[in-house]
């Protein structure tokens, strides 16, 4: 995992929007921030680095479908899908702990090329 240090990174409204409402709850830390503390956390890590894209959240869901449609078994699955075409119209990478994705980009696909998973 430390290889990927050096590497630029993005964010897009939902990535912003799951670490807020993620480090803010009290059941992932009893010293979870303040929304506001948080939002400044935040705001301070992807504005000073150098390394850091944002990415606006600007695709249709039709292209989800075009891309991902006939691979989505569920509900669960959209925001991840969305995601990752995100990453491909950007010419990233999405980067996850969650070996599931593989559903979504199988080996041979260009989805797989956008998709790193990380095994702890």
């Amino acid at each position: 995992m430390h290889s990927h240090r050096q590497e630029p990174w993005a964010t897009c409204p939902i990535t912003e929007m799951g670490f807020l409402r993620i480090v803010t709850n009290p059941s992932f830390s009893p010293h979870a921030p303040a929304w506001n503390e948080a939002v400044s956390i935040l705001r301070k890590h992807t504005e000073v680095s150098p390394r850091h894209c944002f990415w606006q959240d600007s695709l249709a869901l039709a292209e989800v479908d075009r891309s991902l449609g006939r691979r989505i078994k569920g509900p669960s699955q959209i925001t991840d899908a969305y995601l990752l075409v995100l990453a491909r119209h950007y010419d990233g990478r999405m980067v996850t702990f969650d070996y599931r994705m593989e559903s979504l980009a199988p080996e041979g696909s260009v989805e797989r090329e956008a998709l790193v998973i990380l095994r702890p």
